[in-house]
């Protein structure tokens, strides 16, 4: 019972990382509301990009704050700073301060997000190890997904109510608390480990990790797309609500579920092969996205979309964790997910940069989804020449 209440909660660390898109159902009332005040629509999608922003940040600091706090006290800290912040826009609606909630948001997120991803790799090995893996990534889509549905039936009541979902980060801490255990000798271990210090990244494994990170980031950057225009397009086409379209963003992420289960044994049949058919998969539901004319193809698309963008992200962790020694880990993840941050926090901005290219969501979506088959292939050609 011990053993497996602390793997639910080492795998409870991953439900919230992404759940800053969570509340993009939520867009279409906020444009409305801060068009009052001046605010473009631009300005109140960043409020969803933002966090990624600082999560970089974080990640960049955290080998400096890892000098003087434990892992257990980085964790603790992230999830209070995460939670508390979250619920800031639930008490108040001013801009400015919505804007700073949303950056400290991104530092609690930032502190935990690598460690949620390494320390599962460091806890566990071979089968155990690529199936904890594949539950990780769908605990991370899965949270969003819960998260997302939750929004959707909030929103009613008014935007600043969905934001009340940042409250079950003050569970997730009680989990970690409670049931994840760290033995007295692993802090003086740990202190050895960050006295030798000498151990590096190799430039091998340098252009390894940072290669997967650029991978990840354009696959992230995608899929935050979806979450920041599916609630447009299903709303000015007059398919559905924005309660419709947080359900559809919901039943994209539950997908997730199929994809970490399976994770193991699509690692066995297709091996190498795997990160590019999901690449391809991705650009594919990405072109169906921006072809749909009727909510069923809407549909059809986002679930092959969250299907693949979930399988393809474990796969990069999955093919990190193979290649990078043990002691590096937690350095070359920290790489992959500044990587990942920025292609969500470019994620707005990258619409602004295609718009005169792709002035409309469909074309938007189709353009995308060419350059999703053509990572692809720079990630099959990436994988072929690594040994």
């Amino acid at each position: 019972m011990k053993k497996t209440m602390e793997r639910i909660s080492l795998l409870s660390l991953s439900l919230m990382l992404i759940s800053s898109f969570s509340i993009t159902a939520g867009l279409p009332a906020m444009k409305a509301y801060f068009s009052q005040f001046g605010y473009s629509a631009g300005q109140v999608e960043l409020l969803v990009s933002l966090p990624a922003f600082a999560v970089v940040v974080m990640l960049f600091l955290n080998s400096l704050i890892e000098r003087w706090m434990s892992e257990r006290q980085m964790i603790v800290a992230g999830l209070l700073l995460f939670s508390t912040s979250g619920l800031v826009p639930l008490v108040v609606q001013d801009y400015p301060l919505i804007f700073l909630s949303r950056l400290l948001f991104g530092l609690g997120t930032g502190m935990i997000n690598a460690k949620a991803i390494s320390i599962i790799s460091e806890r566990y090995s071979g089968n155990d190890k690529t199936r904890m893996l594949g539950y990780r990534g769908s605990a991370e889509v899965v949270g969003s997904a819960i998260l997302t549905f939750i929004v959707g039936q909030l929103l009613p009541l008014g935007w600043p109510v969905i934001f009340a979902v940042y409250g079950g980060g003050y569970l997730i801490l009680l989990l970690y608390i409670l049931f994840v255990p760290y033995p007295k000798g692993k802090k003086q271990a740990s202190l050895k480990e960050k006295k030798k210090g000498s151990a590096r990244l190799r430039s091998p494994q340098w252009r390894f990790s940072l290669m997967l990170a650029v991978i990840a980031g354009i696959i992230i950057c995608f899929n935050s797309i979806i979450s920041l225009r599916v609630p447009d397009i299903i709303v000015d086409v007059r398919m559905g609500t924005a309660t419709t379209a947080g359900t559809v963003l919901s039943l994209m992420q539950l997908t997730g579920i199929v994809a970490g289960v399976g994770f193991a044994s699509l690692t066995h049949v297709f091996k190498k092969n795997l990160l590019m058919i999901m690449c391809f998969g991705f650009g594919l539901a990405l072109a169906l996205i921006g072809l749909s004319g009727q909510l069923w193809s809407l549909v059809l698309g986002t679930l092959l979309a969250g299907f693949t963008y979930s399988t393809g992200v474990t796969s990069i962790f999955y093919h990190l964790s193979e290649k990078i020694p043990t002691n590096l880990l937690n350095l070359a993840t920290s790489l992959v997910l500044i990587g990942c941050n920025l292609g969500s926090a470019l994620s707005s901005f990258f619409i602004q940069l295609v718009t005169p290219l792709a002035p409309s969501n469909n074309l938007l979506f189709v353009w995308i989804g060419a350059l999703m088959v053509l990572t692809g292939v720079f990630a099959s050609q990436l994988l072929a020449r690594t040994k």
